[in-house]
C-alpha cells in the first residue's frame, strides 16, 4: 500500500513536471513568434497609422537591422517629419536616392522637408541647382517655388512669370497676393506723427485707433484750456503744471501715433503672411500626398 501511494505521488510529480515544461516551451515558442521580424512590422504599421511615429521608427529600425525594406525607410522619413523634425527626415529621405524604386518620391518628400524648414532661399536654389530633383515633380515643385517668393522678402519675379506656374484656379488668389506683396497697403509712421503734431490725435485715426485718437485730442485740449485759464487768473502754480500736462500728453500723442502706424503696418504685414500660409495649407503645398499614408 506504500509502495502504491509512492508511485502514485511520483507519477503526479512527473506528470507537473511534464506539463510546465511544456508550458514553458509554449511561451517561449509563442514568445518567439510574437516578436518576429514580420510581427514587428506589422505592429510598426500599425503604430504609423495611429500616428505614434517615435514608436514605430523603433519597430521600423528593428526590422531594418536584419533586412533592407525601402517602404519601411521611406516611413520612417515620413514619421520624423510628422513629428515636427524636418532635417532629420530631409536626412533619411536622402537614403532612397540612388537606384531606388522610391528614389523619386523621396527626393520629393526630401523637397517638403527643406521647404518646412522655412529657409525659402536655400529651398529655391536647390531647386535651382537641381539638386536631388525629382524630374517626374517638376511642375509642382516649381510651382511650390513660385509661391515661396510671397513668403519672404526676396525680389519678386516677374507677375506674369510667376502666374505662369499655376493653373486658372489659383491665379485669382495668387494675383491678390502678388500685388498685395508688390504695393503692401502700409502707412506713414512719419505722416502719422505730423498729422497728431498738428492736431492731437489725428495720427491715431489714420492708423486706425479712433479711440485712442478721440482720448489724446480731449485730454490735450483739456489740459491746454486749463493752462490758458490759470495764466489768464495769474494762478501761475497751477498754470504751469497744467501745461507741462498738456505737453506731456501732445508729446505722448506724436510719438504714440508713429508707434500706432507702426504696430498697424506689423498687423496688416501677420495677417498677409498667416492668409498666405493659409492658402497654401489648404492647396496641400501644392504637392501630391505622400504614399502609404493611412486614410
Amino acid at each position: 500500500m506504500i509502495k502504491l501511494k509512492t508511485y502514485l505521488w511520483k507519477f503526479h510529480l512527473m506528470t507537473l513536471l511534464l506539463l510546465l515544461t511544456k508550458s514553458t516551451i509554449v511561451a517561449q515558442f509563442d514568445n518567439n513568434e510574437l516578436l518576429s521580424i514580420n510581427n514587428r512590422k506589422i505592429f510598426g504599421d500599425h503604430l504609423f497609422c495611429e500616428k505614434d511615429y517615435l514608436r514605430a521608427i523603433d519597430e521600423y529600425n528593428v526590422v531594418l537591422k536584419h533586412s533592407w525594406n525601402d517602404t519601411l525607410q521611406y516611413k520612417i522619413g515620413l514619421s520624423y517629419f510628422y513629428m515636427g523634425k524636418y532635417f532629420t527626415a530631409e536626412n533619411n529621405f536622402t537614403k532612397l536616392f540612388k537606384n531606388n524604386i522610391l528614389s523619386d518620391e523621396a527626393k520629393l518628400e526630401y523637397y517638403r522637408a527643406v521647404f518646412y524648414l522655412g529657409d525659402y532661399p536655400v529651398f529655391r536654389k536647390r531647386l535651382d541647382n537641381k539638386e536631388n530633383f525629382p524630374t517626374r515633380y517638376f511642375a509642382e515643385l516649381n510651382r511650390l517655388k513660385a509661391y515661396s517668393y510671397l513668403m519672404d522678402d526676396s525680389e519678386l519675379p516677374a507677375e506674369t512669370e510667376l502666374l505662369a506656374k499655376f493653373n486658372d484656379t489659383d491665379k485669382k488668389s495668387i494675383i491678390e497676393f502678388y500685388s498685395w506683396k508688390k504695393d503692401p497697403p502700409y502707412k506713414s509712421p512719419t505722416k502719422g506723427a505730423i498729422m497728431s503734431a498738428i492736431i492731437p490725435g489725428l495720427g491715431k485715426v489714420y492708423a486706425d485707433e479712433v479711440g485712442d485718437g478721440i482720448t489724446a485730442f480731449l485730454f490735450t485740449g483739456l489740459f491746454t484750456y486749463l493752462a490758458v485759464d490759470k495764466f489768464q487768473k495769474d494762478q501761475t502754480t497751477s498754470a504751469w503744471l497744467f501745461t507741462a500736462l498738456a505737453a506731456f500728453f501732445y508729446g505722448g500723442n506724436i510719438y504714440g501715433s508713429a508707434t500706432a502706424v507702426q504696430n498697424y503696418n506689423a498687423s496688416i504685414k501677420f495677417n498677409f503672411d498667416s492668409e498666405v500660409k493659409l492658402y497654401l495649407n489648404k492647396r496641400d503645398h501644392f504637392l501630391p500626398k505622400p504614399k502609404y499614408l493611412c486614410e
